[in-house]
């Protein structure tokens, strides 16, 4: 497994450099807390930076984030390749665990901080108004009692459309089975955002976004604003 996931991140790579690279989008959002999947990382205010680059049908994305209490950090590679009906995309995530001995570069079974996840979605398809999502761990993902893989899974629907310029984004996050989102199948994230992107006719725009989310499995509930810059 290790050898196909490190295939696929050199084709990437290689892809990339051997064709037309481009600036594809960057931001820097400033998040209230930041909520993953039903989930609250950290207890602070979370600046969350991201920039990505293609080259034909590939793109890659450099994704960050940081809390100022040092509660919670993240740094994400994700590559993604586009058909024409879904993208396939592997996820790296590294989390360091605050306080401890990180090192980025530590690969180490039961050291490493690092985590994969292969994903197929449909998000950056225009032509479809209804997305959907699904993700499964791969790497960095073990039952605690008998240190086998769980490959927990996450399936996502949303529903995004367009009132009177607000963006408007229904979602609805599930599990089917145990893993590291529930202890079976549950619903975990579920909610609604509402934003805008305000245009000053600067080299910037300024998205701003309020959130609801709801994790009825773990009876949590979450409001969320989000605002930044993006160019």
């Amino acid at each position: 497994m290790r050898r196909q996931i490190l295939v696929f991140f050199c084709f990437t790579f290689s892809s990339i450099a051997f064709g037309q690279v481009k600036f594809s989008e960057g931001e820097v959002l400033v998040l209230s807390r930041h909520i993953w999947r039903g989930s609250m990382l950290g207890n602070d205010v979370a600046i969350e930076p991201s920039v990505t680059i293609e080259s034909g049908r590939f793109s890659f994305n450099f994704w960050a984030a940081v809390t100022p209490n040092n509660s919670y950090s993240e740094i994400d590679l994700i590559p993604s390749f586009a058909f024409n009906h879904f993208s396939v995309t592997l996820l790296d995530y590294y989390n360091p665990i605050p306080d401890e001995n990180n090192a980025y570069f530590t690969f180490q079974e039961g050291k490493s901080r690092h985590s994969l996840e292969l994903a197929f979605d449909n998000y950056e398809i225009d032509k479809y108004r209804f997305k959907w999502m699904i993700g499964a761990f791969l790497l960095g993902d073990k039952d605690e009692v008998t240190d086998k893989p769980l490959y927990s899974t996450y399936i996502e629907f949303k529903y995004p459309f367009t009132v009177k310029g607000i963006d408007i984004e229904p979602s609805i996050g599930l599990t089917p089975f145990k893993g590291l989102y529930a202890d079976n199948f549950a619903v975990v994230n579920a909610g609604i955002s509402i934003g805008k992107e305000l245009d000053f006719k600067l080299p910037f725009t300024i998205p701003l976004s309020l959130s609801f989310i709801s994790n009825p499995d773990a009876q949590k509930n979450f409001l969320v604003f989000s605002g930044g810059i993006a160019f």
